[in-house]
């Protein structure tokens, strides 16, 4: 409606086609594209058809990845950002598909530090447990309502303290992408949370194990 609105505005002289007037038009296409992708990857995981590109992904390396992309983000909001893992590589390799998984850690993560305040803390944690890698995403920020906990990993669900990602164009698709993505790895995402205490996201990957890595030439 918004972008409707602008270009009728402007095609009936209501509106100047200034640059901002045209780059708030462009914001807005933008916005709804995302959300059209956002969507059909929805649609594919959620019918088992989503594409993946499987690989043995160190773990270690993901999470620094991932801390690489955020540190300025998080300095500029002034909460510390840390990424801690235990164990070797060879303990911490996953098969997946390491731009799907970085998608998932990218949107918790940003989730985490949209709802941290200044001088807050936000951490990533990686270690094996049993068969599975482990991965921990916390926060000490706002927290998440008791009764709003079971549905935030549903699609569309906005509440007033919504922790979707900017990627999911505020439509509350961020979480419900997370969690079917790392369903489609064979894996399992949960989160704990309580108000004013922070946030807590688990995820668990099916490890592969150090017998079967393949070797660097």
């Amino acid at each position: 409606h918004i972008i409707q609105g602008n270009l009728e505005g402007v095609l009936d002289g209501v509106y100047e086609p200034t640059d901002e007037q045209i780059e708030a038009t462009l914001d807005e296409t933008r916005m709804l594209a995302r959300l059209v992708d956002d969507l059909h990857t929805l649609s594919q995981a959620e019918a088992g058809q989503l594409s993946l590109y499987m690989e043995q992904v160190d773990v270690a390396e993901l999470l620094a990845d991932v801390e690489t992309s955020f540190s300025g983000q998080a300095a500029a909001a002034e909460v510390n950002l840390t990424v801690t893992h235990e164990g070797e590589s060879k303990v911490l390799t996953v098969s997946g598909d390491v731009d799907r998984l970085d998608q998932v850690l990218s949107n918790l993560v940003a989730n985490a530090l949209r709802h941290t305040p200044t001088g807050g803390q936000v951490s990533l944690h990686a270690r094996r447990d049993d068969g599975d890698v482990r991965i921990t995403v916390c926060d000490t920020g706002e927290g998440i309502a008791a009764a709003d906990l079971p549905y935030i990993f549903e699609r569309f669900w906005r509440g007033d303290k919504s922790r979707t990602h900017t990627a999911g164009a505020g439509a509350g698709l961020g979480l419900a992408i997370a969690r079917q993505l790392i369903e489609a790895h064979g894996g399992t995402i949960n989160v704990t949370s309580a108000p004013g205490e922070g946030t807590r996201f688990t995820i668990s990957l099916p490890s592969v194990s150090p017998k079967s890595l393949v070797q660097s030439p």
